[in-house]
Formats: C-alpha cells, structure tokens, sequence
C-alpha cells in the first residue's frame, strides 16, 4: 500500500519505510504519480544452493544439529492487486510458499505472508487502513544459540501481525499535516525464545510541504513503545516497555529526474525503565537515505544508508541498533538481459538483557557481494544470482563466511 498511494499520502508512506534498500527501490517512482489498475499472479520456483546453512562456525552447526551445505528448494505463489476507483483505491498482496530442505528438513516450513490496504477520501483528507500477516522460520542469522538444546537453536518461527492507519490532510500541493499509528505483534514458536515476544506501538506526526518541482518536504515527530509481555517483570503489574522517540526532517525527490533521492534525518532518544551494567547508549542521530541515478538508457547506480533502532526477537536484547550501508548498479546488455552486482553492509550493536537465554552478542557486522544475471520475456523470468557473505562478531562461535548460489525460475499472469 505505501509503495501505491504517492500521490496524496506519499508524505506518511516514506516515513513508514524500513530501510534504505527498499526506498533506493521505491525511487524509481514518482512520488506525484497516480497509481494504475495492475492485478499481477505470479508462480516461482527458487532453487537456493548455501555452503552456511547455520549462520556460524563449524561449532556453531553442530550445536544447532544442522549440516552446514544444504539446497532449499521453495515454490511460491503471489497475487499483487491495486484497484483505484476515482480518488478511492484498493491494494491487496499476498504470499504462499514452502521452504523444503535437502539435508536439513527440520528447517522445513511454510512461508507465508498478506497484505490489505486502501486510500479512501474523507472531506478533504486521505485516510489509509492497512492490515498486514506473516510466518516464516527465522533466518539463522538472527537466532541466538542455546548450549544443549538443539531444537530451540535452530527451528524458531516468527508471527507477526500488524495493523495501521494515515492520515493525510489538505490539498495535493501546498503545506498538508498528516499523521499515523500502527500496532504490530512479533511472537515466536519455541517456548524459550517466548521473553522475546514484542508488542510494538508506533505512532506520530508531520508537517509537510509538497510541489511538482520541489517533492516532499517534512517535518515529523514519531515514538515507538516496545513492550515484552511474556518477559519476566521488573513491577507485578507492569510488563518491560521500551520507547524510541524520533524527530527531524524527511525530503522526498521521485520527481522522473536522472538524479532521484528519498531521505530522513531525525535524533532518537531511547528511554528504558533498567540500565543494565554496561548497556549501550543508543541517543543520538538516525538516518534514511537512498539516492538512484540513470547513466544513458541502460545503467541505473543506486546507493543507501540508514541508522534505526529496533528490536530482534531471535537474541536476547531490549533493542538494536542497525546500521546498513549498499550500493549496487545494474545494466541492460539487451532489451531482454540484465546484470548486476551489489554491495552491502550491515552492523548491530545489541542492548542486552540482564539474563539472556542462550549465548550473548553485543555486535555483529555482515558484509555480502551479490553478482546476478536477469532474462525477462513477456510473463517469463529466469535470474542466477551468487552471493558471499562474510560475519565478524564479538564471539567468535557466530562468525562465517559463505557463499550461495540461486536459481529463480517465475510466470507472471498479469492484466
């Protein structure tokens, strides 16, 4: 829904995104363009080739019971609707695949995930309901290892259930408030990851100022109350609650031009009801940037940051903080092939809790290179993409290298 509604609720939708790699995406759009009629059906096949299913060390996989060389094979199928109807519009997206495993099936599982959206006019403001569901294993990466106990350190599925509406208020050109609130619920599978089950509110506030030859400019205010309901209390009464409080400036320049670019810049104060000894200070400066750009008719650069704390339901932390970095070009041998290679960075510095379960991480950092080739005819995609990922931690049981290799077969019905 945010990636369809640019046209009025823009403003909310950007500041709702998550990371810089989505927006580097989304900027390929412009931010005043009306959202077309589009029902897409696509059925896919990945075939996913891994030399470090379990995310670590030698060490690391045996004690998660795993073998570390593995082939995933997952068929999906997926529906994208967007239905406008005058100013009014609809957006329903949706999921259904199956993770199957060659060696390691204990890791076998359902994927699943939906999506429901709308804009609808009220008086001379745009409301935007949304409803959003997902289930999946969690990927290893982001799952703790508990010493003695195989099954909790390698099979743990993660719920998450959202709901959210925006507002946005006041004519499509010129100064317009807007506001937003989302609930979101994150529960996980394995009895012992249960202390980190997490309740988030998020809800907040902008001022903004659109024009057709300035874009979007903002002024917001947001907070983010994390609550650990099935943590044990510090109060009888009251459940560990975390809040983020930020605010600051967000610039939306999708106008068509060579040179696109989505950014924010905000200050976060993190306020916790327990300092543990020790604990990270994460106050300071947050950021969202990604800016594309079109060389001749066939290259496209892209390149994005962001800073954000959030949480992680797979280790046992109050709250995250991540640090991504990526660039990546793609070009257009022919109207039919297209290749690629892309860079990233991610780094998170964990705020423990008092007694975590399983082995303790402060900080990890994963660097990856991707490589893929893409061959699109008509309702027909074939891509091969390689990958290498590198993981330095603090503990070296977590640390890897590994190298993976995908192909992606997939028909797009689409009217």
């Amino acid at each position: 829904m945010r990636r369809r509604n640019a046209n009025l609720l823009a403003g909310v939708a950007c500041l709702l995104s998550s990371t810089a790699a989505a927006q580097a995406d989304q900027a390929l759009e412009r931010t005043f363009s009306a959202p077309a009629r589009s029902v897409k059906l696509t059925v896919s096949n990945d075939v996913f080739y891994d030399t470090n299913i379990a995310r670590g060390s030698d060490a690391a996989a045996q004690l998660r019971g795993l073998q570390n060389e593995d082939v995933r094979v997952t068929p999906t199928a997926s529906l994208d609707m967007t239905l406008p109807r005058g100013r009014a519009l609809l957006a329903v997206r949706g999921s259904i695949g199956y993770d199957a495993y060659a060696r390691n099936d204990r890791l076998n599982r359902e994927r699943l995930s939906f999506g429901a959206g709308a804009k609808l006019p009220l008086a001379f403001c745009a409301v935007a309901p949304d409803v959003a569901f997902a289930r999946r294993q969690i990927d290893l990466i982001d799952l703790s290892i508990v010493p003695g106990v195989a099954d909790a350190s390698a099979e743990n599925v993660q719920m998450l259930k959202e709901v959210s509406a925006a507002v946005v208020c006041g004519p499509e050109i010129g100064i317009r408030p807007g506001a937003h609130v989302r609930y979101t619920t994150t529960r996980n599978s394995a009895p012992l990851r249960r202390g980190q089950d997490v309740e988030e509110l998020r809800y907040g506030s902008e001022l903004n100022y659109a024009h057709p030859l300035v874009g979007i400019l903002a002024i917001f205010v947001q907070r983010r109350d994390f609550t650990y309901d099935n943590r044990q209390r510090l109060v009888v009464s009251l459940p560990p609650t975390f809040s983020v409080t930020n605010a600051g400036l967000r610039v939306d320049r999708r106008l068509g031009a060579r040179l696109q670019l989505v950014g924010s810049l905000s200050y976060a104060d993190l306020m916790s009801p327990l300092n543990v000894p020790g604990a990270r200070n994460f106050d300071g400066l947050n950021w969202n940037v990604s800016a594309t750009l079109r060389v001749g008719g066939r290259t496209l650069l892209a390149a994005g940051s962001d800073r954000a704390i959030t949480i992680s339901p797979g280790f046992s932390s109050d709250s995250v903080r991540q640090t991504n970095h990526f660039g990546s070009l793609s070009y257009a041998l022919t109207p039919l092939v297209r290749v690629g290679v892309a860079v990233s960075r991610a780094e998170r510095d964990f705020r423990l809790v008092a007694a975590p379960v399983g082995l303790a991480i402060t900080r990890d950092r994963l660097d990856a290179a991707t490589v893929r080739i893409d061959y699109a005819k008509r309702q027909v995609n074939v891509s091969l993409r390689g990958a290498y990922q590198r993981r330095d931690s603090h503990n070296d049981l977590f640390d890897f290298k590994g190298a993976q290799a995908t192909l992606s077969v997939s028909y797009m019905f689409k009217r």
